[in-house]
């Protein structure tokens, strides 16, 4: 075959010079002529800003090209500047070993030395190899020490999200020392009116449907010519970042998280507060995010009750029975266990939808009574005058709670016969709540959030909370907007089984403090719930055309309740009237 000359170049990073390709060709041709090679005739392969590790090598046309000329023995004289442009991966660069230990045919030259026709190329290039591994992790080491360097001293490091743009700082040499992120206000108001309408029970499905009908701009480039749309997936994401509420967190991504399991590494998010770039309050930033308010992150459903009660037994979601004269609701996660896996022991028992919603009315007012309401209010006067200390000691106590919580399903989870894809979920969602928390609690002792003492005054003012009581299940509200004023007032509803056939036990926690804030049209000061237990009770003789309703409540015991004696309706009965 007569001689012919192959030339590869690479680098790897958008932030080098683009002249680099230009600069790493222009040397192998001078090696070239410096061994008497015919340079009339090369091949060139390239490619710009790809990494040469293992994940980029998909993404490298060029290198995927000269492998294709190289197994068709179009050249035999391959130059590159140095071997780690054509790999820094280990399994590559074997691979390339193993072809040039096999291929004598092509000869590989190097700016930096190595010659294949020469005795012991083999170690040269094996020393060669290894450096340069090592020099692409202490590029890494030196990459990610250097961005977690910028985001301590206050500047940010990636792409800016939607409603910010980038805004780079200089010295007085020109030469730049960092990037920050300001507000857009014409997307900030984008962002808030969706947070506000996800706060009202809309799905994420209406939410794209209205930003497409305005003709609201997305911030990404279409890539296709009927892109350019919001889509569901986008408006939830847009949702679920933390850098609405004014965090940046740091190897918290999806991408990063799925590349650490795969390689069997655990990441540590960290996270950085940017209160400078909060768009909306946390509060409303935990109600729009509240797994609880729906079965699915787009949710929605056609029944105020949907994704709002958790089985006392998988903690997976109930679901609701097909429309029928009584719709049910029923853990469908047990149903299967049970019928599936013969385990016996799975809650499987129904509950009328409207005997829940009977429940729920009358637990609000149970917890609305006067002696809550004052208890409630006496712990704001507290805080009001203890300031940040208080909050600290509250802080505290709801992160050993949530972290509780996280232990018992991971112990669940280590139980498990098989792989529970709700399970998991639960605890996935679990271990969110206990990170926020320790995020609030981080902000605490670093001084960065202070009391809302507006807030807490207006909410200290005499004001109707039996508002709050008149918008559930209103005929004339939307089941959305019943849906998330219950997700507020109801962070955890459990059905917990039947005693018997019309005796049924729930575990209902209430956050009085959203029920004030929702009365007093202010943000929620205190989102630590109340717990209590109830039985509800079904009487059929009453249904037969009795007077009466057939339904009864009952007030089981007292839970996490700090105020002890002020319950003093224990195992008394409440009315429940159907309206």
């Amino acid at each position: 075959m007569t001689e012919r000359c192959a030339i590869y170049a690479r680098y790897s990073d958008e932030k080098q010079r683009e002249t680099s390709i230009e600069d790493q060709i222009r040397r192998c041709q001078e090696l070239g002529k410096q061994h008497s090679l015919n340079m009339n005739d090369v091949l060139v392969f390239s490619d710009a800003a790809i990494t040469g590790r293992a994940e980029g090598d998909e993404k490298r046309e060029g290198f995927k090209q000269l492998l294709e000329a190289w197994d068709s023995h179009k050249f035999t004289v391959l130059l590159v500047d140095e071997f780690s442009r054509l790999s820094r991966d280990g399994l590559t660069q074997a691979q390339l070993f193993r072809r040039l230990e096999t291929n004598l045919k092509v000869r590989m030259l190097t700016s930096n030395g190595v010659d294949t026709t020469r005795p012991n190329w083999q170690l040269q290039l094996g020393l060669e190899g290894v450096v340069s591994q090592q020099a692409g992790r202490d590029t890494r080491h030196r990459v990610v020490r250097g961005m977690l360097g910028q985001l301590e001293r206050g500047y940010m490091i990636a792409t800016p999200a939607y409603g910010y743009e980038l805004k780079r700082e200089f010295d007085q040499q020109g030469n730049r020392i960092g990037s920050r992120w300001t507000i857009v206000e014409s997307e900030a108001a984008v962002v808030r009116e969706i947070f506000e309408r996800r706060a009202c029970g809309e799905s994420m499905h209406s939410i794209a449907r209205f930003l497409n009908d305005r003709g609201v701009p997305t911030r990404r480039r279409a890539l296709k010519s009927d892109g350019g749309f919001w889509r569901p997936a986008a408006v939830q994401n847009l949702l679920s970042n933390p850098i609405y509420k004014g965090v940046f967190v740091w190897n918290d991504s999806t991408t990063l998280r799925s590349r650490a399991a795969k390689s069997g590494r655990t990441l540590e998010a960290q996270m950085f507060p940017r209160p400078e770039l909060q768009l909306v309050s946390e509060a409303l930033w935990s109600q729009c995010n509240a797994k609880h308010a729906t079965r699915s992150g787009y949710g929605g459903g056609k029944h105020a009750l949907a994704g709002l009660l958790t089985c006392g037994y998988c903690q997976s979601t109930l679901v609701l029975s097909a429309q029928s004269s009584c719709r049910s609701l029923y853990c469908a996660n047990c149903t299967v266990a049970k019928a599936a896996a013969s385990q016996d022991e799975r809650l499987t028992s129904t509950v009328a939808a409207v005997g829940v919603q009977m429940l729920l009315v009358e637990a609000a007012r149970y917890f609305l009574t006067a002696s809550f309401v004052d208890a409630f209010k006496a712990s704001l006067r507290e805080r009001l005058s203890g300031g940040v200390e208080l909050e600290l000691q509250e802080a505290k106590k709801e992160l050993a709670r949530l972290e509780r919580g996280q232990e018992r399903l991971s112990h669940m989870l280590a139980s498990a016969d098989e792989d529970d894809s709700l399970l998991t979920a639960r605890y996935a969602e679990a271990r969110e709540r206990v990170r926020d928390q320790r995020l609030r609690l981080e902000k605490l002792q670093a001084g960065v959030a202070s009391v809302d003492r507006n807030a807490i005054e207006s909410q200290l003012e005499t004001v109707d909370v039996s508002r709050v009581l008149q918008s559930l299940f209103d005929a004339e509200l939307s089941p959305q907007r019943v849906r998330a004023v219950l997700g507020r007032l109801f962070p955890e509803i459990v059905f917990e089984g039947k005693l018997s056939r019309y005796c049924s036990f729930f575990k209902i926690r209430f956050a009085v403090g959203a029920a004030l804030a929702l009365a007093s049209s202010t943000g929620t000061v205190d989102e630590a719930g109340r717990e209590m237990r109830f039985e509800l009770r079904y009487a059929p003789d009453r249904s037969k055309g009795r007077s009466g309703s057939p339904w009864s409540v009952k007030v089981l015991d007292e839970l996490a309740f700090p105020h002890a004696g002020l319950c003093s309706t224990e195992g008394a009965s409440l009315s429940a009237q159907i309206s």
